[in-house]
């Protein structure tokens, strides 16, 4: 396989990027399952695995302890049934605008995520010393 082939972007990861996209441009807990199955598992740095069904509350929580939480994607790259998200975030944590950068690398079926991996450096959600 050559590396064009392992990143060319099937017409399933375009759609589900572009609804990634449409997602953060007005997220909340609620429009979790229209990217993510309720029976996918989600494993965020540092916080363990979830559901995705327990998603649905995990994000209305997340969005609710970080106001004006954005989340742009900057570009994505796809192997196979897998699809990588590079994005940027901008939220107050702890009093404090910061913005920091992570990759969502998601396991895609029939155009719903089964698993999302979360990965970014957690630390930038700790007080600032």
């Amino acid at each position: 396989m050559t590396t064009s082939e392992a990143t060319a972007l099937t017409p399933e990861h375009r759609d589900f990027y572009e609804r990634f996209k449409s997602f953060w441009a007005d997220p909340s807990g609620q429009r979790v399952l229209e990217i993510i199955r309720p029976d996918a598992r989600i494993h965020f740095t540092g916080a363990g695995t979830i559901s995705g069904a327990d998603y649905v509350g995990y994000m209305d929580g997340m969005l609710a302890a970080y106001p004006g939480m954005t989340v742009k994607a900057v570009d994505c790259a796809g192997d196979g049934e897998r699809l990588y998200i590079f994005w940027e975030t901008t939220s107050v944590i702890n009093g404090t605008q910061r913005t920091f950068v992570g990759v969502d690398r998601f396991r895609l079926a029939e155009g719903m995520a089964i698993e999302e991996h979360v990965i970014f450096d957690s630390a930038v959600l700790q007080p600032e010393n």
